[in-house]
């Protein structure tokens, strides 16, 4: 595939995480150039250089969006903005675009399938459990499809993930007493008060009140906990309070690690809303009931399919023969550079870890002897500096008793010397 114009472009609504979009987008700006000569410019927000004709204007949608209301509400928008502003878009974008996207709200799905644009939709997968994070990618062209395919993880790459990890932490809780202390409970996993993935079809966000029924349902009599965000906050004190009101007992807090739940020896069943938790789940064979449909669906077929994910490496998203399949069609510079696979490369880029870090550092043998060499060599330093301030003290103290000594026999001259 080729295209006389490639342009980045998300969700404009939205200005929070907007790094993270331009992160995404400077990952992939020198591959997709050295495969087809393009510079993909930036998503046009805060006066950024795009590949939109040079007329659009960001302010300009975002108060299409908000209409006359004035208050631009991203939630509200986030399924269909004001036709308005949909045209608005739409006229802006180049014939022959391809839109690169990360994390494309069904808003501008909706314009970009309207107008006959392709676009790759880009996303962090939400199978965070192997050795590095994959890339989750999406297109409305079976041609790009094919080619991305090609490039894709298969289920049994990433069942491989599963069982290195699943073998990990298995054999460090079998040494615990508590190792089977949930089994056969339900754990209920929260998640933050504005997370996308809880925007309903109506534009604001559900709440496990929504699904009361179906949560009492799936927990049946069987013991249930409560694991909050690390970011809930007092969101999470509110939504643990609200389902102890639901099930009518007290639910214990649970601080058990995400990768102990999932691949411990202790059954357990999960429920939510709709965290990728709750996907991950699957692959380790737990039993997972989501309240709601996932926004990133993972998919491995051969066949076409907008609506799954397919799940790209991370050093191949980052590689050039991915994209000079994508956007030159498959036309390959000599030397063309292939990043090599390496634990936790996106992890470390993006700075993302979720429940990642806490399985690989806090349980190591290794960090333990790091922390216990580097925290010996400061106790050594502080003991040195404890040393060094009561040798000053001793000083200081016989400074003190010399001085004294020499003002009383000043006083006792100068006494001598009035008697005569």
């Amino acid at each position: 595939m080729t295209y006389a114009n490639i342009a980045c472009l998300d969700d404009l609504t939205r200005q929070k995480f907007w790094p993270a979009k331009e992160f995404m987008y400077d990952l992939v700006r020198l591959p997709i150039y050295y495969s087809s000569g393009q510079d993909i410019a930036c998503s046009p927000r805060h006066g950024q250089r795009h590949n939109l004709h040079p007329e659009f204007e960001a302010d300009r949608f975002q108060q299409l969006c908000a209409g006359t209301s004035g208050t631009l509400d991203w939630a509200a928008c986030y399924h269909r903005v004001p036709d308005a502003a949909a045209q608005y878009l739409a006229e802006h974008i180049p014939d022959d675009t391809l839109i690169i996207s990360y994390e494309m709200t069904p808003w501008l799905q909706r314009v970009l399938d309207e107008r006959g644009v392709d676009w790759l939709d880009l996303r962090v997968s939400p199978l965070r459990f192997a050795s590095d994070l994959y890339m989750a990618v999406r297109t409305n062209s079976p041609a790009l499809y094919r080619r991305l395919h090609a490039h894709a993880a298969t289920p049994q790459a990433i069942h491989y993930e599963v069982m290195m990890l699943t073998a990990q932490v298995r054999h460090r809780r079998r040494y615990q007493d508590d190792n089977l202390e949930f089994d056969g409970s339900v754990v209920y996993i929260g998640q933050t008060e504005a997370d996308a993935a809880l925007v309903n079809a109506h534009g604001r966000f559900a709440r496990i009140a929504d699904f009361r029924s179906k949560l009492l349902d799936t927990v049946r009599d069987d013991a249930l906990l409560y694991r909050a965000h690390p970011d809930g906050g007092a969101f999470a004190d509110q939504e643990h309070r609200q389902i102890e009101r639901f099930i009518g007992r007290p639910i214990r807090r649970c601080d058990q690690e995400t990768y102990e739940l999932l691949a411990g020896d202790a059954a357990v069943r999960l429920v939510g809303l709709s965290s990728g938790t709750l996907q991950e789940a699957e692959w380790f064979g737990r039993e997972a009931t989501a309240m709601m449909e996932p926004v990133c669906r993972p998919g491995f077929g051969e066949d076409f399919d907008g609506s799954t994910f397919l799940q790209i490496p991370s050093n191949v998203f980052m590689s050039e023969p991915l994209w000079a399949d994508l956007v030159a069609d498959g036309s390959r510079r000599r030397g063309a550079v292939v990043i090599p696979p390496r634990q936790n490369l996106l992890r470390e880029l993006h700075n993302a870890w979720w429940g990642w870090s806490s399985n690989a550092i806090r349980h190591s043998h290794f960090y333990r002897q790091v922390m216990d060499f580097h925290g010996g060599a400061m106790r050594d330093d502080i003991a040195a500096q404890k040393k060094e301030l009561e040798t000053a003290r001793r000083d200081i103290d016989l400074l003190r008793r010399e001085l004294a000594q020499a003002r009383a026999a000043i006083a006792d001259l100068s006494r001598q010397r009035s008697a005569v």
